[in-house]
């Protein structure tokens, strides 16, 4: 008796060392979170140095120039100039490694996850509550890639994340900026990923009201201008960082809501 009390005692003690994403792998995906988390984060690192390094070349051309005279000045001048518009097109394409990478490894963990959560969790049944959702077929029901309004069903990520989250109660585990945060991200990567760096004017005019009327925070994209209009839109270090940062909360929630269904049925103490 004495040594099932222990070993139960060290369960329980094991369990709680575990980090709440590590309950995500009970759900068998099919991807690595920590090492694509490691390449990202050691890319976005090199790009961010980078930056920095033609930052301060433009810098010092700039002091330079300030010291030279006649053809001299001129030239250094003409090579400050170059180097500023090169840099745009440089931080537009590290803006758009940077939404190349953040968006689908988001996109996968809530994909992954919520296929997981279908198979291990709800194999043959609905789950809990009445929902519109669970009257199309199981393939959809737990594809987040799929909102189901009136009976129809409509290709839409973000709305088809927070549906599948109301209805298995774990909406309430996530930030509360987590909508705006996707909304804002998914739409940049649609946009940068279906006309480049340099959209078609409407394309940019559009972007620029969305920001306004959904009320991203201003922080999160920078734009260079021309004539005063919008040229080329980037995320910004504060966004992505931001991202990062809710990534980590994504996992804990999703971590915490398998280790809380998971002890109900006996799997872990």
């Amino acid at each position: 008796m004495n040594e099932q009390t222990d070993f139960s005692k060290l369960a329980r003690d094991l369990s709680n060392l575990l980090d709440p994403r590590d309950y995500i792998y009970n759900l068998k995906v099919d991807f690595d979170i920590d090492s694509q988390l490691f390449a990202i984060r050691s890319l976005l690192r090199r790009n961010r140095n980078a930056d920095q390094s033609i930052s301060d070349e433009i810098n010092s051309l700039e002091k330079l120039s300030r010291h030279l005279k006649g053809v001299a000045a001129d030239r250094a001048c003409d090579e400050w100039v170059d180097q500023i518009f090169y840099s745009t097109y440089q931080d537009a394409a590290h803006s758009m490694s940077a939404v190349g990478m953040l968006a689908p490894l988001v996109e996968t963990i809530f994909y992954q996850c919520f296929q997981g959560i279908g198979k291990q969790f709800y194999p043959a049944i609905q789950p809990f509550g009445t929902r519109e959702r669970w009257n199309v077929a199981h393939g959809i029901q737990w594809d987040c890639h799929f909102v189901v309004v009136k009976g129809k069903i409509h290709n839409d990520l973000v709305r088809g994340i927070f549906q599948l989250s109301d209805a298995i109660g774990l909406t309430s585990l996530f930030p509360a900026d987590l909508n705006t945060v996707l909304s804002a991200l998914f739409t940049y990567r649609n946009k940068m990923f279906h006309n480049g760096f340099e959209w078609p004017v409407d394309e940019r005019k559009r972007f620029a009201k969305k920001i306004k009327d959904d009320g991203w925070p201003s922080a999160w994209f920078s734009v260079a201008t021309t004539n005063d209009n919008p040229w080329i839109f980037f995320m910004s270090d504060n966004f992505i960082q931001h991202c990062d940062k809710t990534i980590e909360l994504i996992l804990d929630a999703i971590g915490c809501f398998v280790r809380d269904e998971l002890r109900p049925k006996g799997t872990i103490p």
